[in-house]
């Protein structure tokens, strides 16, 4: 019977991972609304579309990823780099809580060495908004109005590439005069 619930579960998962209602958004023409609404291991909800006047970069990954961990390596430099810029940073573990606790996405925070935000995507209903298969890591970008800016990126090449791709979008994304508005604060907590 335990089997069975686990079959249950891992088909639910699997469903709501390559669901094409969720899936295919990410490919349309026209915009869309994307929600990305999670829980950080801060225990602080943070809602990323409402957050305006800065660009966000949010990579989705897991910590049994290798090349994650050089992406988060490389985004943390640009962090940096970005520091004095209306950019923000979030990483969001997709792994479900028995897998990876919050204490061991700090711990992995604190050995890959990066310090932006955690978010958990445990059922990884928000990362099916922008791929239709699992792969990580997965960046996407939001606009300073809080859309949704095309395209994603899936898979690491090296970090020189990958930092000149990053670097290209955000800078495009903060010379683009048409989508300024104020800065919201970073993170909303409905505790």
């Amino acid at each position: 019977m335990k089997k069975l619930f686990l079959y249950l579960i891992a088909g639910v998962l699997f469903f709501a991972t390559h669901s094409s209602s969720g899936a295919l958004r990410a490919q349309d023409k026209e915009p869309k609304d994307y929600t990305i609404n999670l829980r950080g291991t801060d225990g602080k909800n943070y809602d990323l579309t409402a957050m305006r006047g800065q660009v966000l970069v949010v990579s989705f990954g897991a910590t049994w990823c290798q090349p994650c961990k050089e992406e988060l390596r490389v985004l943390e430099e640009l962090r940096n780099e970005y520091r004095d810029k209306p950019v923000k940073f979030f990483w969001v573990s997709i792994e479900p809580e028995e897998e990876a606790s919050d204490k061991r996405l700090l711990s992995f925070a604190k050995s890959v060495k990066f310090t932006f935000p955690i978010l958990r995507d445990e059922t990884r209903w928000t990362y099916a908004q922008f791929s239709t298969r699992q792969r990580i890591p997965l960046v996407v970008f939001f606009d300073k109005q809080g859309r949704f800016a095309p395209p994603t990126h899936a898979g690491m090449s090296t970090p020189e590439n990958y930092r000149r791709m990053v670097r290209t979008e955000l800078d495009r994304l903060l010379a683009d005069k048409s989508n300024t508005s104020p800065p919201v604060e970073a993170g909303r907590s409905s505790n």
